[in-house]
């Protein structure tokens, strides 16, 4: 593994401005634990609340955190999409906004790259929705793998960290309408998931 200029955090925010505080003292709380330079790219998309105009005073105050301006709701994908071309770290993390997917951790991700993993992806080792929610996730995630062609790891969401080489070849894909996750296990390199626990 080559030595580390940069970390990348892609995270989608859509009507996060509740949010938004949090995640900011969250994500520099957690920064001390990567000890790596870091940069976050937040990805505004479509917001109709104060999303934007959040993210236009955060960058102001930190430069760290850079925001993206969707014209519309273009959708969680597009705006993984979107993150991965402008992302300038050696390795790059995709995160929820609501901070489901804890940035703390993150440290344990990062050992894993660095034991030569380029695709470290996430687990979720239980969900704290309803039942009626969780048997929906249980059988769309086992209906996928069945129909799909390619193996995507079960149970595993967009929560993950990618080493620069697997970020290239995603971003030289042509598809348009993509689910990354399914690209990120189509593109093949050595890939592991970690379980975690999902926060409500």
């Amino acid at each position: 593994v080559p030595l580390v200029t940069m970390l990348s955090l892609i995270i989608p925010a859509f009507n996060e401005e509740e949010n938004l505080p949090k995640l900011h003292e969250r994500l520099t709380a957690a920064s001390d634990l990567w000890k790596m330079p870091f940069e976050v790219i937040l990805i505004d998309d479509g917001s109709t609340d104060k999303t934007l105009h959040m993210l236009r005073e955060l960058h102001q105050k930190d430069q760290r955190f850079k925001y993206l301006s969707f014209s519309r709701n273009f959708g969680h994908q597009t705006a993984i999409s979107a993150g991965l071309c402008y992302a300038a770290g050696d390795v790059v993390a995709i995160l929820d906004a609501d901070l489901q997917d804890p940035p703390e951790e993150l440290p344990r991700f990062l050992d894993k790259w660095r034991e030569g993993y380029q695709v470290i992806y996430g687990v979720r080792r239980k969900r704290k929705e309803h039942l009626l929610k969780r048997m929906s996730y249980f059988l769309f995630y086992r209906l996928m793998a069945w129909m799909s062609s390619i193996e995507i790891p079960l149970d595993a969401g967009d929560f993950c960290i990618m080493d620069r080489v697997v970020v290239d070849h995603l971003n030289q894909l042509p598809e348009r309408n993509r689910f990354v996750r399914g690209l990120r296990s189509w593109v093949g390199y050595r890939q592991i998931g970690i379980p975690y626990e999902r926060h409500s």
